[in-house]
Order: structure tokens, then C-alpha cells, then sequence
């Protein structure tokens, strides 16, 4: 009998709860000197994560895609991303910073240029550094490490925040020589705001296939200035990212759930199951039932 899969949704009240925390604030989590460790459920990230590689090797899927990682390394998860099948080495060592989604928004301003560095990091979880960004990372922890253990000075928290949005920065400044930028000309304060919001709510809808009108009404704006701006400030239409994040969430629910294909059709706000087989085959070349039956194939 086919093992069920459990998802465990991860923020930083649940890290707290287990006790492994080095530092919290609330907003911004440390776990220092993270060695070895279990992981048999799909964790479901409610918050950004960071992880240092100090030593040893790393095996995973991210988003149904598997990443390995060595030391060095460093492993960057955004929220709404989704962790399984971890495998690491004996010896391994890690540290581990990691940011609310509240915090996330606060210290990012979301423009056409951020976009594009978040996108990268999408497509490329795992940054392979050289020697010397090495070094600074290593001292980003180390400074890290002195206010922990000095917690009671003045501007403390503000201390701990400013650190952290320039340790983001640096991560910034060392994939950015490979990132793509669009530039479709649409900096408009308000359009960034826009695009902002429609992004929080196609993770809020987890893969709920509505329709661009849907999400132009809750915006109070008119579907054409909702793609427009989708496109101005992403490079893709605001159609073309509702169905990026149904397609992913179907690939999960197909790869990692033992949810049936009418449930998942359901969960998902599909009108039918005709429609759904549509849907999915003409983003994923087969029928649902036919991309199970491949899946588990693979993994027998």
C-alpha cells in the first residue's frame, strides 16, 4: 500500500514550537549549527528561508524538482514553496536564517527589477558561491551570531532587521550578473503596488483557476490594466501566471497526494472534470490520470 503523503505548512510560530530556534523576533528566525536531519513530509513553506551550506551534502525537491547542493552553497526559499524527499549526508553542518512573509513584504519594494531576481531565484533555489562571497556570507553570520549573544542592547530588533536586508542585497548583487531583466517601461508607482497584491492573492488562492476578470474585480481595475501591468512589470500576462500556479499546484496534488482526480479538480474551482482533463493536458501534454500513472512509475 502507496505510503500517504503529509503536508506540513512551515512558518516561524511552528520552527518555535519545536524548539530550534538560536533567535526570534517574531519576523526573523535563526537556527545555527543545524546538523543532520528527517524529513519524510512535504513541507509547505509559509515564510523565506536561507540555508548555508558549512559542510556536507544536500539532496531535495523543490517545487517537484530536484536540487543538489554542497558545501558552500547556499539554498534560497521564497514562500509558498514546497520542500521534499531530503536527503543529507552524515557530516552535514548548516546555518539557517529565515524571514516572515510580512517581513518579506516590508523590506522589498516589488518592481519590474526585483521581479526579475525572484524569478531567477525560482528557477535557481541552490546559488553556488565563489571563495570570496564565501567569506562575506560567513561573516553576515558572524555578526549575526555577536548580537544574539549580546541581545539586550539598544535598537536591537532594528539592528537585526538592517543586517538581514543587507545579507538579501548581497544575495542580490551576486546573482544578479545572471539574471534577465524586462523592461517594458512600466515603473509606475501604483502599477507596482497592483502587481504586488495580485501576486499575494494567487498564492492566497493556492492554484484556484479564476479567471483574470475575477482578480481585475477583487483589484477594482478593468482585466485589460490588469494584464497590462501583469506584463509590464513580469514580462507574462496576468492569464499566463494564473496558470503557472494551477499548473504547479496540480503537478503537486498529482505527484504528492493520494487526493483523487475529481477532488483535485474540485479543490481547484475546475467547472467539470472534462474541463480540468483539458486543462491539464494541454499544459502537461498528457491526461491527469496518464501523469500519476508516469510518476509512480518513476519513483517504483
Amino acid at each position: 500500500m502507496e505510503k500517504e503523503v503529509v503536508e506540513k505548512r512551515v512558518d516561524i510560530d511552528y520552527i518555535l514550537g519545536c524548539g530550534a530556534a538560536d533567535y526570534s523576533d517574531g519576523d526573523i528566525i535563526v537556527l545555527d549549527k543545524i546538523g543532520a536531519m528527517t524529513m519524510e513530509d512535504t513541507v509547505h513553506l509559509d515564510m523565506a528561508i536561507m540555508m548555508y551550506l558549512v559542510k556536507g551534502r544536500l539532496q531535495g525537491d523543490i517545487n517537484g524538482k530536484t536540487y543538489e547542493a554542497k558545501e558552500g552553497d547556499l539554498i534560497v526559499c521564497l514562500p509558498n514553496y514546497y520542500l521534499s524527499n531530503y536527503l543529507m549526508s552524515p557530516d552535514i553542518e548548516s546555518k539557517i536564517v529565515g524571514l516572515s512573509y510580512s517581513a518579506l513584504q516590508k523590506n522589498m519594494q516589488v518592481n519590474k527589477d526585483m521581479f526579475a531576481l525572484l524569478s531567477y531565484l525560482t528557477k535557481n533555489p541552490v546559488i553556488h558561491l565563489n571563495s570570496e562571497r564565501r567569506e562575506l556570507i560567513v561573516k553576515y553570520y558572524d555578526i549575526v551570531s555577536h548580537k544574539i549573544s549580546h541581545p539586550h542592547g539598544y535598537f536591537h530588533k532594528e539592528i537585526m532587521h538592517s543586517i538581514f536586508v543587507c545579507f538579501f542585497s548581497e544575495l542580490f548583487a551576486t546573482i544578479a550578473p545572471d539574471v534577465e531583466y524586462v523592461d517594458n517601461g512600466a515603473s509606475v508607482k501604483q502599477a507596482n503596488l497592483i502587481f504586488s497584491r495580485f501576486m499575494e492573492m494567487l498564492i492566497d488562492n493556492n492554484g484556484k483557476v479564476h479567471s483574470v476578470k475575477r482578480y481585475a474585480e477583487a483589484l477594482c481595475i478593468t482585466p485589460k490594466y490588469l494584464s497590462f501591468v501583469s506584463k509590464s512589470v513580469s514580462g507574462k500576462t496576468a492569464l499566463e501566471l494564473i496558470h503557472k500556479y494551477t499548473v504547479e499546484t496540480i503537478v503537486r496534488y498529482l505527484k504528492h497526494s493520494n487526493l483523487s482526480i475529481k477532488e483535485i479538480s474540485e479543490m481547484l474551482d475546475f467547472p467539470n472534470l472534462s474541463f480540468f482533463g483539458k486543462f491539464t493536458k494541454s499544459h502537461l501534454g498528457v491526461s491527469p490520470t496518464e501523469f500519476r500513472r508516469t510518476q509512480s512509475i518513476k519513483h517504483k
